[in-house]
C-alpha cells in the first residue's frame, strides 16, 4: 500500500553516486545509460521516483517534469527479476510488471545497481539514520517474500495443470497401438471390398 512519506531522495543519491565511483566497473554500465531517463511507479511508495542517468551518476527525483525514455510499474520485490529478459514476458502475464518504452534500459540500471559491491542496510544508517534505514530494509524483505510466494503459488498451479493434462493425454504406446490398429482395421476393409468386387463380377 502507498502509505510512505517522502524520503530523504538527495542523501540516498549521494551514497549510491559514492558507491559507484569506487567501482571501477560502473563507469562502463553507466555509459550504457548516459542521457537516460527512468521513471519507476512503486506499489510500495506514494510517487513515481525518477531516475536520471549520466556518466557522473545518478539523479533522483519525485518530480514528474520531464518525458521518461522508460517507465516501469512494478512492486520493489520485482525489480531484481528485471536482470534477465527472459523474466519480463512472463511478469507482465502476471500483472506484476508494465513496462513503456525499452526494457533494456530497465535491465542496464538493475544490473548497474546489482553489481555494487554495498552493506545496503549498514550505509543508508550511515546517511539518513537507523530507524528510516531499517523501515526501508523491511519495506524491500517484505516486497521480495511477497514475490517469491506468489511465484511459488503460480509455479505450484501450473504445475499441478501439467500433470492433470498428463493424465488426461494418452500415453505413447497406447496411441502408438491405436494407430496400428486403425491401419489394421482399414487393410481388412479393403480386403473385404476386394473380395466382394470380385464376388460381383463373378456374378
Amino acid at each position: 500500500m502507498k502509505s510512505v512519506g517522502l524520503l530523504p531522495w538527495m542523501l540516498l543519491e549521494k551514497m549510491v553516486n559514492e558507491v559507484l565511483h569506487k567501482d571501477p566497473e560502473s563507469a562502463s554500465r553507466l555509459a550504457k545509460l548516459d542521457g537516460k531517463v527512468l521513471r519507476f511507479d512503486l506499489k510500495e511508495l506514494p510517487f513515481q521516483l525518477t531516475v536520471s542517468v549520466t556518466q557522473q551518476g545518478l539523479q533522483l527525483s519525485t518530480l514528474n517534469e520531464e518525458s521518461a525514455d522508460c517507465w516501469i510499474k512494478t512492486e520493489l520485490g520485482v525489480l531484481p527479476e528485471l536482470k534477465d529478459t527472459a523474466n519480463l514476458t512472463r511478469l507482465i502475464k502476471a500483472d506484476q510488471l508494465d513496462i513503456e518504452g525499452d526494457p533494456v534500459l530497465a535491465q542496464n540500471l538493475v544490473n548497474l545497481l546489482r553489481h555494487l559491491d554495498i552493506d545496503w542496510e549498514a550505509e543508508l544508517a550511515r546517511k539518513i539514520g537507523d530507524a528510516p534505514a531499517h523501515w526501508l530494509s523491511q519495506l524491500w524483505r517484505r516486497s521480495r517474500e511477497n514475490f517469491k510466494a506468489s511465484h511459488d503459488s503460480r509455479q505450484r498451479w501450473l504445475t499441478g495443470v501439467i500433470t492433470e493434462e498428463k493424465k488426461l493425454l494418452p500415453a505413447r504406446a497406447e496411441f502408438e497401438l491405436h494407430k496400428q490398429q486403425l491401419q489394421q482395421l482399414r487393410a481388412d476393409l479393403e480386403k473385404l471390398e476386394r473380395r466382394l468386387a470380385k464376388g460381383g463380377m463373378n456374378a
